[in-house]
């Protein structure tokens, strides 16, 4: 039985939602808490030709934003919103332009697709995962809805995630310097080609 997108089971015992009414709910949180907040600490929808912003041709969600630092570096935040799972994926990644880039108005219509592909993917970190210190299984904070029994479960939930989406890339700084204590940004070009 199916009730305003939501699938009851006949039973009326457990309570579940469809794929698509949580993938709009995390799309929703990401656009309404995350986008806003990336926003704030300088984050701007990518320059770069053919990056995606907003549903993509499998019916998922992909953000591709960036900043640059007075250091000529390239922040990329890149977040997947999938079908089928509760997670919301966020990637950081950071490169060292040459020559120096002064606005992203000047990277706009370059192709930057080498930047997500080896050897520069090797230093994407995904926020809440890889740059946990410790043992995985006492990680309990998470990007991604937890378990739910109810309606007002459900939408618990939905805030919980809200607001750790938002408390995260309000924080963004605290994530970067991580990066930088597992990583050191790649020199490339302009569109992502490493320079030796």
């Amino acid at each position: 039985m199916v009730i305003k997108g939501k699938e009851i089971n006949n039973m009326g015992i457990f309570y579940s939602v469809s794929d698509k009414t949580i993938l709009e709910a995390k799309n929703k949180i990401f656009v309404n808490k995350g986008l806003s907040a990336l926003k704030v600490n300088g984050f701007e929808r990518s320059p770069y030709k053919g990056e995606l912003f907003g549903k993509n041709n499998l019916g998922d969600y992909t953000y591709s934003l960036c900043r640059l630092d007075s250091n000529s570096q390239l922040e990329c935040i890149e977040t997947h919103i999938t079908k089928g799972d509760t997670w919301i994926k966020i990637f950081l990644n950071i490169f060292q332009l040459t020559p120096t880039v002064k606005t992203l108005e000047e990277l706009k219509g370059l192709d930057g697709m080498q930047f997500f592909l080896p050897p520069n993917s090797k230093t994407r970190m995904r926020l809440r995962t890889d740059d946990f210190e410790g043992v995985p299984l006492f990680r309990t904070t998470e990007h991604r809805l937890k378990a739910f029994y109810s309606e007002s479960g459900f939408h618990k939930r939905i805030e919980e995630l809200g607001e750790l989406i938002e408390s995260d890339l309000n924080n963004i700084d605290s994530f970067i310097k991580r990066w930088h204590d597992l990583h050191k940004p790649m020199v490339t070009d302009w569109e992502g080609k490493k320079i030796e």
